[in-house]
């Protein structure tokens, strides 16, 4: 690269912005109109207007030569007024010296840049332009590359089945649930429907449901299970699903399955042995029979974290949180959703943040009414939990 031309380059276009910002300011002041002159344009407007009225004979010709008279003797005022005055208005020493400091400190910030990009900046670092790095070493990209060369790829061929299902994992490691559905969709219409790829359609959809395991998504994960009944994700899913739908009775025995498949190392047994306790306490206190097609209440929390750990442990808990913090953001915009504050709740207490599930607790309290059922819900569903104690003292 010719040095010479860059620095000449870089020298034309500082000086040629610190000219810009700083011309305002070099322009001298323009002094406001006085107040006389402004009342000798009133004046004219209103002898304009009063002989368009008599023109169009809406005003008496006696009463028109009456208010001419008296509009054109304060004109004649105005204007004497405005030619007696002093010279044009000169600005203060103040604003001189504010106008002169603003310059000043424009140049110095230009000529200043010169230097610290000289000695920060890489004016010899090669160009790399888009196309470049799209087709570079995939093992020397970043995840966003890596995601931009995939969609590339994918554009310019749609039907590229395998393209589609090496890039559901990344769009759900992502948080992009309506991108992993789509990847999913594809996937499975070039390559087939296996069980890993149905699993992983449903957690995508439950992801755009902000952790709720939809009617849509428990379908997806039943499809999962005919293809292969001991799919782990699957299985997670669906006894979220029940939780989340108070179906407690079934609940009960589709988390007691997950423990007892073990291994009792596995990262997700202590959160689903949390989530089994939670519906034995629940069947136990509430006597209702399962109802199939009822709303679902509850949110992400145990169950999904243990179906997130199934696929990549590391991944897969960025994952929940990522999905917790959205159900989090979600409710600062819309807080009177009391399920929503159960989820987010529960959520914190699986996740072991005892600090932040009593922060929202304490947060949705503040948001209804004390003696409203809302209220009540909340606390019985906090109590559950552990945490009426930590209330009281807040």
């Amino acid at each position: 690269m010719d040095w010479n031309l860059f620095w000449t380059l870089a020298i034309f276009l500082t000086v040629l912005a610190a000219a810009t910002l700083a011309s305002p300011f070099l322009r001298g002041f323009r002094p406001l109109p006085s107040r006389a002159g402004h009342d000798v344009e009133v004046y004219g407007a209103q002898l304009r207007e009063l002989q368009g009225d008599l023109r169009r004979g809406v005003l008496p010709s006696e009463e028109a030569a009456s208010a001419k008279a008296e509009i054109g003797r304060r004109l004649l005022r105005a204007a004497a007024e405005r030619d007696g005055a002093a010279g044009p208005e000169r600005p203060s020493a103040s604003g001189r010296l504010a106008s002169v400091g603003a310059v000043v400190a424009i140049v110095a910030a230009c000529a200043a840049a010169i230097p610290f990009y000289e000695r920060i900046g890489k004016p010899g670092e090669a160009d790399r332009p888009l196309a470049a790095r799209l087709s570079s070493d995939p093992a020397n990209m970043d995840m966003r590359t890596l995601v931009a060369a995939a969609e590339a790829r994918l554009r310019a061929d749609p039907d590229d089945g395998r393209g589609w299902e090496a890039v559901l994992p990344v769009y759900l490691r992502l948080g992009r649930g309506a991108d992993a559905v789509k990847a999913a969709d594809n996937a499975i219409r070039l390559l087939g429907s296996t069980a890993d790829r149905q699993a992983m359609k449903g957690e995508a959809q439950v992801q755009v449901a902000s952790g709720t395991v939809t009617d849509e998504a428990d379908n997806t994960f039943r499809r999962a299970i005919e293809l292969d009944p001991a799919n782990g994700p699957a299985r997670f899913y669906l006894a979220l699903g029940l939780s989340q739908r108070e179906r407690y009775a079934e609940a009960v025995p589709a988390w007691q399955t997950i423990v007892d498949a073990g291994p009792a190392d596995a990262p997700w047994i202590g959160p689903a042995r949390n989530a089994l306790e939670e519906a034995r306490v629940k069947t136990g206190a509430k006597e209702q029979p399962p109802v199939a097609s009822a709303a679902p209440q509850s949110g992400p929390d145990a169950g999904e974290m243990a179906a997130a750990a199934e696929l990549s442990p590391a991944d897969r808990v960025a994952m929940v949180q990522g999905m917790v913090s959205q159900l989090a953001e979600r409710l600062k915009s819309a807080p009177n959703d009391p399920d929503g504050w159960k989820r987010l709740i529960r959520s914190y207490s699986v996740l072991g943040d005892a600090a932040k599930a009593g922060e929202a607790y304490a947060s949705a309290r503040a948001i209804f009414a004390d003696g409203s059922s809302e209220r009540r819900s909340l606390d019985e569903f906090a109590a559950s939990l552990g945490l009426g104690e930590r209330k009281a003292t807040q």
